[in-house]
């Protein structure tokens, strides 16, 4: 029962179903998430609910970078079974790095905010490099999402997915800030 996923559909199921109702988000690109096999959804951090946007794009169990002080309370459990990669933010994870490079070879979604933290501010802070190492040594896309939202009641939060990005072959100097740039762009129009 290690890898069983029951727990988590039925979580994010009710996440999305409270979510729907709480906030009623609106979700564009859809289409952009793969079906099957290895991808990176990769945005802007705005909440703890963010979570719930995520999940409203894609059924598909996401294995997201987590700080590992959410493992270390009475709910350590809960983000085991939501699948969640502990990370310590300000320490080399190589554990954590095998973890998302073993996901991602078995053609799994890996879900990161290359911002490292939320902020309330409708700025990005700079992203960390994490997002790109794992897209070049997979060779998975990346899927840029980006999300707009006050999280109060009704707020129809967006999120909208961007076209797959196979960051191997995008020619830039700067492949960091070229991501960046992306999701500040997608920004802007929704």
């Amino acid at each position: 029962m290690k890898n069983s996923y029951i727990g988590y559909h039925i979580v994010s199921g009710v996440i999305k179903f409270a979510g729907n109702i709480w906030f009623g988000a609106k979700v564009y690109g859809k289409e952009n998430i793969p079906k099957e096999g290895a991808c990176i959804l990769a945005g802007n951090h705005l909440s703890n609910n963010d979570a719930y946007m995520l999940y409203k794009g894609t059924s598909r169990p996401i294995h997201f970078l987590a700080k590992k002080e959410l493992f270390e309370g009475h709910f350590g459990w809960f983000f085991k079974m939501m699948h969640l990669i502990p990370i310590d933010r300000k320490n080399k994870n190589p554990l954590a790095k095998e973890k998302v490079m073993e996901l991602l070879s078995e053609g799994k979604v890996v879900g990161i905010f290359p911002e490292g933290t939320y902020h309330k501010e409708d700025i990005l802070l700079p992203f960390k490099p994490g997002v790109i190492s794992f897209a070049s040594k997979s060779g998975a896309p990346i899927i840029p999402f980006a999300m707009k939202s006050t999280w109060k009641f009704r707020s129809h939060p967006k999120i909208v997915f961007g076209k797959p990005i196979y960051i191997n072959k995008i020619k830039s100097d700067d492949k960091v800030k070229y991501l960046e740039n992306v999701i500040k762009d997608m920004i802007k129009i929704i």
